[in-house]
């Protein structure tokens, strides 16, 4: 008896052994194990920030705690609500200007609504800066865009309405006598645990669509800021060249009447005088042609501030295109930064990560059996005599038609992976704008490099040969030295020169607004 024990035994030990073996890796791997990083991320609120130069302090939305309640979501949801309606209301708090002081800004955004207010700023001086924040204040396609962000707020009342009605009819429908334990419950733990829970999932959603329709506005305000100041620019070449056409022809008086003297003096011919009236002829009609283009580019102007178009044009204060232009190397990740391109492609995949998230609970099994959830249900009693117990005993595979415990499970599931499809082609759409964006910005500043340093070319050498070559034309065609051809060759050389230099310095100013657009903000 004692020899079929101990074989018995020893039979046992020897096929515990693995098991225990076994029990030991399980354990480890369990006190190792933590979530993956998709479900993690995906149930956090991301910080989002709106930079300004005129705002106080950032707005940040951070991710639920655990031991917050639906009660401190809905309270963050309200704030959220409330912060994004206080910024849509001080319009100028979400600018992309930063080149202009914060009185001046101040100023005028207490009279962008007023037109005749602003007329009257545009009746005394043309200020490129002034118009630029007038345009991004009150121009339609802005005021449109700001609309639209009103509108989607809308949403974040549709997300605690169903919420809040549940919990009004909970509070009157709701008896408990329970003996023991609190008289206040929480509300259901499916919906909050683990975290952040189907509320703040559905806050989430609208904090980004909100977010990105934000980005979607100041899109448009750099936009019109860029067309706004390009109409200046043209303006300001437009006048330049009326300006350098006129001394032309002032110019060519003074030549005809040195040819006329020569002519009766028979050092020339009658050709000459022939010449130089069909000069003055056609840039006589040149000044017609730019006057008229001129109210086209006022016309374009006005438009933008959102003005009739018989508005009068005041005096043209001249902005200096060429300040310092940083080295493209530290445009790259400034752009990055502040691009509000990339900042809406980022904030559409945070939004449908969060959509995911809210599908996945409704198709996917949590990850425990919830047996120490204590749900809001109504329970007359507690104790061997109470018709349910208080905690879950047990977990079923299915509800007690046959149906699956998650109401939508096999349902959304083409669904959700569709969603998470197009949820990785805006993360590599993301990755190609980033990479368009360097791109840009490399192109753009070559153009603002190039146009900076024919600039200064043509003021600081060419110009001045070219004065001094007049100015010998001139003597040596009084004393005979040079036919005609030659003197109005100079006097026309100094005129495509002119010109040259107000197209250049144009062209500077505008590479430069487009540089600040695709960055994102100024430099």
């Amino acid at each position: 008896m004692k020899i079929k024990t101990a074989i018995m035994l020893t039979l046992g030990l020897f096929y515990m052994s693995p098991l225990s073996a076994e029990y030991s890796k399980m354990t480890r791997a369990l006190e190792n194990y933590t979530p993956p990083g998709y479900y993690t991320r995906a149930l956090e609120f991301e910080a989002q920030s709106f930079d300004s130069p005129a705002a106080s302090s950032p707005i940040e939305l951070n991710h639920f705690e655990l031991s917050q309640d639906n009660e401190a979501v809905f309270s963050r949801i309200k704030d959220l609500k409330q912060a994004y309606e206080k910024k849509i209301s001080n319009g100028h708090e979400i600018f992309f200007l930063s080149d202009i002081d914060t009185k001046t800004f101040k100023r005028l955004a207490e009279i962008a609504s007023d037109p005749e207010a602003v007329r009257q700023i545009i009746n005394q001086k043309l200020n490129m800066h002034e118009i630029a924040v007038i345009a991004g204040l009150r121009n339609p396609a802005v005021l449109a865009a700001q609309k639209k962000i009103k509108a989607e707020l809308e949403s974040f009342n549709q997300v605690m309405a169903l919420d809040e009605t549940l919990k009004q009819y909970t509070a009157f429908t709701e008896g408990i006598n329970n003996k023991i334990g609190p008289l206040k419950m929480k509300g259901s733990m499916k919906q909050t645990y683990p975290y952040p829970g189907l509320t703040s999932l559905k806050g989430g959603v609208i904090h980004h669509q909100v977010a990105a329709l934000v980005e979607k506005m100041r899109i448009a305000q750099k936009t019109v800021i860029t067309q706004t100041k390009n109409a200046y620019w043209d303006i300001v070449f437009i006048g330049q060249s009326m300006r350098s056409t006129s001394e032309t022809l002032d110019a060519f008086d003074r030549l005809k009447d040195v040819a006329t003297t020569l002519y009766k003096s028979g050092k020339t011919s009658f050709q000459d005088i022939i010449k130089i009236n069909i000069k003055i002829e056609v840039l006589k009609e040149d000044l017609i042609t730019l006057a008229s283009k001129k109210k086209n580019f006022e016309v374009r102007l006005w438009e933008l501030l959102n003005l009739e178009p018989d508005t009068r044009m005041g005096e043209i204060v001249l902005s200096q295109p060429d300040k310092h232009l940083p080295d493209p190397e530290n445009l790259y990740l400034l752009a990055r930064q502040n691009r509000q391109e990339l900042s809406f492609v980022r904030h559409q995949i945070r939004k449908v990560k969060n959509m995911v998230e809210m599908a996945e609970s409704m198709i996917q099994e949590p990850f425990t059996f919830s047996f120490s959830l204590y749900e809001d249900e109504a329970i007359n009693s507690v104790g061997t005599g109470a018709p349910k117990p208080s905690f879950p005993e047990k977990t079923m595979a299915s509800m007690k038609t046959g149906s699956p415990l998650k109401p939508w499970y096999g349902i959304d599931g083409p669904w959700l992976n569709q969603t998470r499809q197009k949820l990785l082609s805006l993360e590599q759409t993301l990755v190609q704008q980033e990479n368009a964006t360097d791109r840009m910005v490399r192109e753009a500043w070559f153009e603002a490099d190039k146009n900076k340093r024919e600039l200064a070319l043509y003021k600081k050498k060419i110009l001045s040969l070219s004065q001094s070559a007049l100015d010998v034309s001139i003597r040596e065609y009084e004393s005979g030295s040079i036919p005609f051809s030659q003197a109005i060759d100079s006097y026309t050389n100094l005129l495509v020169v002119q010109l040259t230099i107000a197209k250049k310095q144009t062209d500077l100013g505008r590479s430069m607004a487009a540089l600040e657009k695709i960055v994102g903000s100024g430099f």
